[in-house]
């Protein structure tokens, strides 16, 4: 049975809202997605359709300032028909990339 919660975070994240490209590395499947929160190796983002967990992506910031691949860790459904999925960084965010706080 899997479990229906997700991982626990082992480091901090920060609250920043950014928009990205996601794209699946295996299929076709492509999204614009805004970031909910984000840490070194980890980013939270809301999606419109789901995702599967254990998926491979990628991930750049519409800007451009950012790519990484990525691993889905889990995606859950929201009641306003929307999905939060979780990322692990497999190219986790150097300093130069890490997101800005305001």
């Amino acid at each position: 049975m899997t479990n229906p919660f997700p991982p626990v975070r082992t480091e901090g994240r920060i609250p920043e809202e950014m928009l990205v490209e996601l794209c699946s590395l295996e299929s076709a499947a492509h999204e614009i997605a805004s970031t909910v929160n984000v840490s070194y190796h980890g980013v939270r983002i809301l999606t419109k359709g789901p995702w599967e967990p254990n998926q491979d992506v990628s991930l750049r910031t519409i800007s451009g300032s950012f790519y990484s691949r990525a691993h889905v860790v889990y995606c859950k459904a929201l009641p306003n028909h929307s999905f939060s999925i979780g990322l692990e960084l497999l190219q986790p965010m150097s300093k130069a990339s890490e997101p800005q706080t305001h």
